[in-house]
């Protein structure tokens, strides 16, 4: 891969179901497969904590896009494997750039009180990398002797010109509230900008209006006119987005239905302009199978174009009969490189185990009839 933020391989230990798990080879575009709670969007969620490595809201986060809110350390024992605290949890990746990224996150007992420096919770958007680690410092106050928390460690180790970075912190919660801390940070923070739609994310105006303020409304067009060919223009009005497609007036966007909404709003946060990273749970949710192929081929145009790595679950063969589909035509032939496959399955042990499709393997199993999902 070309862009030097694109992780190349990843490695996660003991986070939700995936005792250890190694991804190599990664591309621009990665499809993961696999039967429910086999650890897929886990695998989204282990990438968006790294992307975002010295933000201590995310793993509060993570819980969210799973509609659970935390209310307490218990809640926060559903990120370690088998609800382990005594194993912490590793992520590492290395990136194109020779970057070897890392985050350990352990849960801990404070012996006995520790003065910190408390900070706010996140006010960001939770389903981007980018909210602050905390507001402005609030007080200056102490977590409490037997206080149950997560210590947080990330480090970035650049090749020898470049200045490594590292960081630390504590998370717990008291009285329902999530307390973040920063214990010490040094060198400069490199962000890798992520975004992670959940099965659930539907329309996003606010992300259609960006790339208009920004005055990338041509370049969203131009992709969703390979979705519906029809499609002209696009307007914001308050928060409702408008579509010509050559009637006598704008129609909503959501009168196209969830699919194209969704689709839509991908394709939105893809364009945004420092947009590295794009993580999209149940990809083929809400879509008619024939919306399925210029989908896949406005998203690979997207990872081309853009220099955005795109990682998708799915357990659908209409995404992979689709995929197959896409690439065999002349057009997009120069894509099957920057495109992989990866079945998880679980074995009889319980472990998670990785099995790596490039595209001829991937293309021969399809025209064999032979199951990978």
């Amino acid at each position: 891969m070309t862009d030097r933020q694109h992780f190349d391989k990843l490695t996660i230990r003991g986070y939700r179901g995936l005792s250890s798990l190694e991804l190599e080879e990664l591309g621009a575009f990665n499809l993961l497969l696999g039967a429910n709670d086999v650890g897929k969007t886990s695998v989204l969620e282990a990438i968006f904590l790294l992307a975002g490595f010295a933000n201590l809201q995310l793993p509060t986060r993570v819980n969210n896009f799973r509609n659970y809110v935390v209310l307490d350390f218990d809640d926060l024992s559903l990120l370690f494997n088998g609800l382990n605290t005594e194993a912490p949890i590793e992520i590492e990746a290395l990136a194109g750039s020779g970057e070897r990224r890392t985050l350990s996150i352990a849960a801990e007992t404070a012996e006995t009180a520790i003065e910190q420096r408390l900070e706010s919770g996140g006010n960001g958007d939770a389903s981007s990398v980018k909210g602050a680690r905390g507001a402005a410092d609030r007080s200056t106050s102490s977590i409490p002797s037997g206080q149950r928390a997560l210590r947080y460690r990330a480090a970035a180790d650049r090749d020898p010109l470049g200045e490594s970075f590292s960081f630390s912190g504590r998370l717990w919660v008291r009285d329902r509230d999530v307390e973040v801390a920063i214990d010490s940070q040094s060198g400069v923070e490199e962000i890798i900008s992520a975004r992670f739609i959940f099965s659930s994310h539907g329309y996003s105006s606010e992300a259609i209006a960006e790339v208009i303020v920004n005055r990338k409304k041509d370049l969203l067009i131009e992709y969703l006119r390979i979705i519906n060919s029809r499609i002209e223009d696009i307007a914001i009005s308050g928060d409702v987005v408008h579509v010509d497609i050559g009637l006598r007036r704008m129609v909503p966007l959501n009168m196209f239905g969830g699919g194209m909404v969704r689709a839509a709003t991908m394709l939105a946060f893809g364009i945004q302009g420092d947009q590295r990273i794009l993580l999209i749970d149940e990809l083929d949710n809400g879509l008619h199978y024939r919306a399925i192929p210029p989908l896949l081929q406005a998203l690979m145009r997207l990872a081309s174009d853009r220099g955005v790595q795109v990682y998708a679950t799915t357990h659908s063969l209409d995404i992979l009969s689709a995929l197959r589909q896409v690439l065999s035509q002349e057009g997009f032939s120069r894509y099957r490189s920057m495109t992989t496959c990866y079945a998880l399955q679980r074995d009889k042990d319980g472990l998670v185990r990785p099995y790596r499709y490039g595209y001829s393997q991937f293309d021969h199993c399809l025209a064999h009839g032979i199951e990978i999902r």
